[in-house]
């Protein structure tokens, strides 16, 4: 258990439900871990056989600027134009796009967790359908803005949590209302990162914005 405690979490999960209405899914967790080579686990905490919310989680032996070059030089075979493919997570998208079309229930990821060498990023929902549709951005920023939450290349964080939000805005009635309506904003994502650093006992912000580590309240989206 990451040494975050309640820092960053809102509302724990309630209990892990069964999977074994999810057609295909071990043929998607068997993807995973032959493209990325990595240990795959997959839970479920949809709480009707109708609704599947997955939580995914990775372990990769590489470090994170390995994972980025990886990424960064994946192939794609599609035939797409090169604009509309997401290139360093095509392979993830055509292997979830294939779980999707193997059921006719709601498929929806809550978290993705993935755990590298020498850090662990763990990805939130924050509006339905958010980690799939933003994945791709999300590396593409994590690759961006390496050199600054890195600190020059010189301290790789051992937990980033995408995203964080500011305390206040999350006890604003509009912020709660986004939550309640699946109404976030794509650029939530980034906005804010949650940081830490083996040198820190707290927790600290990256913003994106202004590529800077700053102190500050904040929590991440969990459902």
């Amino acid at each position: 258990m990451s040494k975050l405690g309640n820092e960053f979490f809102n509302n724990p999960k309630t209990g892990v439900q069964n999977t074994d209405h999810i057609n295909g899914l071990e043929l998607f967790r068997k993807s995973l871990e032959k493209n990325y080579f990595a240990e795959v686990g997959i839970a479920n905490y949809g709480a009707k056989e109708e609704v599947a919310n997955l939580i995914i989680d990775l372990k990769c032996n590489f470090s994170l600027s390995e994972t980025l070059f990886y990424l960064t030089n994946t192939i794609s075979k599609s035939r797409k134009p090169k604009s509309l493919i997401p290139r360093k997570t095509f392979l993830f998208h055509k292997a979830y796009s294939k779980l999707k079309n193997s059921n006719h229930i709601s498929l929806d990821i809550s978290e993705l967790t993935i755990n590298l060498t020498d850090t662990t990023i763990l990805i939130s929902k924050i509006y339905d359908h958010s980690i799939e549709d933003q994945i791709e951005n999300i590396f593409t920023e994590l690759s961006n803005h390496n050199l600054y939450y890195t600190k020059g290349h010189n301290e790789t964080p051992f937990e980033i949590f995408i995203p964080v939000f500011e305390e206040d805005t999350l006890e604003s009635d509009a912020k709660l209302q986004n939550i309640v309506s699946d109404n976030n904003n794509i650029n939530d994502y980034f906005g804010f990162w949650g940081m830490y650093y083996d040198l820190t006992e707290e927790a600290v912000i990256y913003d994106l914005n202004t590529k800077r580590i700053i102190q500050g309240d904040i929590r991440i989206l969990s459902e």
